[in-house]
Parts: structure tokens; sequence; C-alpha cells
């Protein structure tokens, strides 16, 4: 896990080294253990490296590294099958000086060119310079778990793995998108799923997608792969099918407890990752290991609110209670959302909740020395753990009163009182969640600027095939593909690399998320409860009292974040202030004549899109002086 960055200039202007070093140091958080960087004088391309070290922590694993005397590679992430790999390209007579996998990834992009991505079982972004065929190759993994932008104009072209690294680009100007910062105002998670950033310029490379460039400036943007290419026959048997889960399951946390390093879990309480750290204990205990497993796994870190009705620290001690984890419990209080606001926010360099939780959490990592995390996103959007994915099913059900009470009784027990004669008006509440509603239209009082409308090529290509599929199939789709999930996976990545911290994911393993996606929609909502199939699949690995409690919570924030004294002094006078009242994207005054009304009244919903917005300002003003420090710098 590592920030990377790239600069090809294409009307061949020297690469400045200097320029070089201030792209890739712009990333230093995410990569604390070195950095390095590597210059094609002939071709005037740099690529750049800040390096976590976690495979392979001896010097021969440092980037930029050359294989070959061909390539070159700049690589973020991990190939968990890279010991299986190797050793299959070691049977074609490849020789490897490393026991890196990134070594691993130069081999086989050398034996199966692009098709070598559909060989990966890992995260990953990376970009590959052949230096005979003047062709640079860049990847991003198939759920799109580790970020890769990109600057293109026809004349150079830069990439980078966050925003604030174009910073330090020569000529690059600040100018902030302003569609789509209305769109992340108005619903962030409709955002990561697009190709725009919030920067002017600079795009993203979604997911599942790679580039190809050329020394003659030929640009292809490929999609290789697709979810629903991938569905499988999955047994008849729902117990056999339970079994195939906790299978995969399994061996998905196991070859993600590969590491050179230390690893540990931050633990919620919560079903996913309590799922995560039981299975990690059960691999150990049952002496299911693999080559380069981790010797030291067991600490837990668990984010806990003393004293508030959020906190899930009881169910978390029942977990670590079975499991023998050692706890460290990182104790949060409202006071913090203040205390640590634009530290937060300029390494999120997004618009959304400021997420205390996992910031600290993974705080907490870093200073006990603990660099990989492995946790539980993804079980949700995948297996239908949120109420309106319940909705969802619940429109397919409409014809089956069995069923229908089924999901109702499954929607109470998630703390959500719906009956019959109420379904209508909590679809219509909810309405917006569902598939057939994701328009990118909201509630825009405060903004001056349309929000930029959701758009997906790639969604739009998946349709035909989408059409005929029930509605929580396409709901779950949707969300783990192109909102909910990837929002989820940007901002845990942004607030543990923060701390130079690496997130695994199990249920990101591309084997678990085709088999899930193949099972018939009751295997995920059915049986009395959401996530049916991994409750089943973790009996005897799981707390009983984890595995059928039916209330989530994940990483919560506190309301007083936004709402003590302290924190409306803070929104006050920041919307107060000339910046925001002159915005030319929100109505800046209207804002600020409607917030001492909302703080009388105590209005939770309008003090927290406040507060959103006073994020907004005070994020492109953070960009505007860092670029201004490192115009200053070049002078």
């Amino acid at each position: 896990m590592c920030g990377i960055v790239g600069y090809w200039s294409l009307d061949n202007q020297p690469v400045s080294p200097a320029m070089l070093r201030r792209f890739t140091d712009m990333l230093s958080h995410r990569g604390p253990d070195g950095g390095d960087i590597f210059i094609d004088e002939k071709a005037s391309l740099g690529l750049g490296h800040r390096r976590l070290a976690i495979i392979d922590t001896s010097e021969t694993g440092r980037q930029p590294m050359s294989f070959l005397g061909r390539y070159w590679i700049v690589f973020n992430g991990e190939i968990y099958n890279f010991v299986e790999l190797k050793s299959e390209l070691e049977g074609y007579g490849y020789q490897f000086k490393t026991d890196s996998d990134t070594e691993v990834i130069l081999a086989s992009y050398d034996k199966w060119g692009d098709e070598c991505q559909l060989r990966f079982n890992g995260m990953w972004a990376f970009a590959i310079w052949d230096t005979r065929e003047r062709k640079l190759f860049l990847s991003r993994d198939r759920f799109g778990v580790k970020p890769l932008l990109y600057h293109y104009d026809g004349r150079r072209f830069a990439f980078a793995s966050e925003m604030k690294a174009f910073l330090a680009l020569n000529d690059f100007r600040v100018d902030f998108n302003a569609s789509i910062v209305a769109a992340a105002l108005s619903d962030p998670s409709l955002v990561e799923g697009m190709e725009a950033s919030l920067l002017h310029g600079v795009k993203r490379l979604p997911g599942g997608h790679s580039i190809t460039l050329t020394q003659a400036g030929g640009l292809s943007v490929r999609r290789w792969w697709r979810t629903l290419d991938h569905l499988e026959s999955v047994p008849e048997r729902y117990e056999d099918q339970a079994a195939r889960y906790r299978e995969l399951f399994l061996d998905a946390c196991r070859i993600r407890m590969r590491s050179d390093v230390p690893i540990g879990t931050a633990l919620s309480g919560g079903l996913d990752s309590s799922s995560v750290l039981c299975s990690m204990s059960h691999i150990r205990s049952s002496g299911d290991k693999t080559d380069r497993m981790a010797f030291d796994w067991q600490r837990a870190f668990v984010g806990s609110y003393p004293g508030k009705i959020i906190d899930e620290r009881v169910y978390a001690d029942q977990v670590i209670s079975q499991t023998g984890a050692k706890p460290i419990y990182c104790e949060m209080n409202a006071g913090m959302y203040l205390e640590n606001f634009h530290e937060i926010l300029y390494q999120y360099e997004e618009l959304s909740d400021i997420h205390l939780g996992p910031w600290y959490v993974h705080k907490r990592q870093r200073e006990n020395g603990v660099v990989v995390t492995i946790d539980g996103h993804g079980g949700d959007e995948a297996l239908g753990g949120y109420t309106w994915h319940v909705l969802a099913a619940l429109k397919d059900a409409v014809a089956n009163p069995f069923r229908m009470a089924e999901l109702l009784s499954i929607m109470n027990g998630m703390g959500v009182t719906v009956n019959a004669q109420s379904i209508p008006r909590a679809l219509k509440k909810l309405g917006s969640r569902l598939f057939d509603k994701w328009d990118g239209k909201s509630e825009k009082t405060w903004l001056m600027v349309q929000p930029e409308p959701f758009h997906s090529d790639a969604l739009n290509a998946d349709m035909p095939l989408l059409k005929n599929r029930d509605s929580l199939f396409k709901q779950l789709y949707m969300d783990f593909h192109f909102t909910h999930l990837p929002t989820n996976l940007r901002d845990f990545d942004r607030l543990s690399m923060a701390h130079g911290v690496e997130v695994r994911s199990p249920f990101m393993d591309w084997r678990l998320v085709c088999f899930t996606f193949s099972l018939p929609s009751s295997r995920k909502i059915g049986g009395g409860y959401t996530k049916r199939i991994l409750r089943d699949a973790m009996r005897g690995i799981l707390p009983e009292a984890i595995r059928t409690r039916t209330k989530k919570l994940g990483f919560p924030n506190l309301d007083e974040g936004w709402m003590s004294a302290k924190a409306r002094e803070f929104i006050l006078d920041s919307i107060a202030s000339k910046d925001f009242a002159e915005s030319s994207i929100w109505n800046g005054r209207l804002i600020s004549a409607e917030m001492e009304k909302a703080f009388r009244e105590s209005d939770t919903v309008r003090i927290h899109r406040a507060w959103k917005y006073a994020q907004a300002m005070y994020l492109m003003r953070s960009f505007h002086s860092k670029h201004q420090e490192n115009q200053a710098e070049r002078i």
C-alpha cells in the first residue's frame, strides 16, 4: 500500500526532477517508509512512489521497480495470490530477484499482457511503463478499492493516488468543478461512481478499467471487468450454498493475512467486522495457514463513545472474549470533531461527513505499530444490510403475502417500525435510495448551481442485463459498484492512509463477490435476517449473540459533533465569512440567515447540512493555500 504518481510530457518537454519529487512527496502520508522517482529522459516521462513497506520490506522491494531491463512500475495495493502466481510463473522460466508482489505483477504483465489483470486477486492501482514500446499502462482493481486519478490535456498526462498531489504540478490550475461540488453537497454517495472529480481536469479511472497511452498521444480507456460476466451456477441446496460461502470467506480472510509486518483489525461489534476477526481466529486455531502469514495478528481496535447510545463496546467485548484478541479501546468524544477538523478534511479531500471514528481508530493502529488492518467493508452492499435493501425486497414481494410478512418482521428487527399499511409511505420516504430513483436530484434550496446528474457509462452498458433482475439485485448491484460502496471505500482509503495504514477487506474478494451476486435474493434477505447466508455460514465461528444480532451501527457519528456550543460557534463563524457569503456555488447569505433559527429549534438536519457546506469552503481554501505554497517554493 503506497502512494503513486506519474507524469508524461508528450510534447517532449523535460521532466523536472524537483517537480516530480514534490508531486511524489505530496503523498508522503501514504508511504512513510521512503520514496523515490524514476525519469526516462528520452521519453520525457517520470514515475514517483511513496512506500508503505508490507510485503518484502527489504531494499529490494523499493519502487519504482524495473524488470527485464524493459519495464518500470509504481504500484499501490496488494496482490494476495502473489505466492501462487509466482510459482506458476517460475514454471514458465521466470526468475525473481525480490520477495515482493510488485515483481509478480511485472512478470505477469510480460507473460499475459493486459489479461494479467484477470489473474490477480487483490486491490491495486498500478502503472507500468514499457520502455521498448513507449507505452504506459495503468490499471485499477475490479471494484475500485484503491484510488487512481488522472489529468490529460493532450500535451501532458499525469496520474496520482489523491487529488491533492496535483497541486504540486507546474502550471496546474486549482479550479473546483461547481456542478460536482453541488452534487457532493446534495448526495455525496453519487459522486465517487462518476469519472469527474471535485477538481476540473482531474478524472477518476473507474474500478475495473484500464488506460493505455502511447507516445503518439492516443489514450484508450478500457473496461476489463464486469461482475455480470462472471456470475456462476450455485449449488441447489441452501445448506451447500452456505457451506460454499463459508469456504470462500475463510479463504478470502486467509490470503489477506499474508504480511511481513503486524496486522490487526478494526472491530465495531457488528456482524461484518466480527465475522472477519472470528474467521482470522478460526483460521489460526484450525491450523489452516498459508505462506507469508503474519504471526502478529491478534490486536483488535475498538472505536468507543463512552456513555453514548451508539457505543458498541459491549458487543465487541464478546468477540474479543471468544477470539482472545488483545483489545485497544479508542475512546472518542464530540469535542474531537472540531479539534481534528482541518487535518481530517485536508487528508479526506472530499465532501461528506467528517468521519472521526475510523480516522481516530486508524491513527491508534499506527501508534500501536499496526499498519495492516483487515476489516469488514463490502458486506452490507453485497448481502443487503441496509433498510433500503429490505424495502427493495418488499417491492419484489407485493404478490407474496408470506414473503411480505417476513420482510416486515426483518425491518422491525432493524429498529424501523413498518406494517403493511405504512409500506407505501415508507417506500416514498426512502425511495431516493432505490435503484430506479438514482437521478442525482435532491433538495437544492441552498444551491445556486445545478448538481451534476449521476452518470456512468459502465452502468448504462449494464442496464440491458439488469432489466429483468428483481429490485433487490438491482439495488445491491448499484450500491456495490457505483454508489454506496465506492464512497465507503474512498472514505476509508483516505482516512486510513492519512496515517499510513492499509485496509484489507475479505468481503471484496472477487470470488466471493461473484458467488454472492449469483445467489437468489432470498439467500441475502430471508429467514428472519438481513445478510442471511453470512449468518448461517458463520455458525459455530461467531458468538451467537453477534450472529443473530439485527441492529448495526458500523462507525457512527455523534450528533454532538455539530450540535455543541463550540460547533455552533464554529459553523456560524464559518458561514459569516466573506468566502462563504460570496460563493458562486451556494447562497451563503440565505444559509447564514437560516442558521440562527435552526440552532434555536435544534434542527439537526439543517445544522448537519450547514456543517457540510462549511467543509466545502474550508476544503477549497486549504487546496488554494497549498497550491500557493507550492508555487512559492518554485520561485
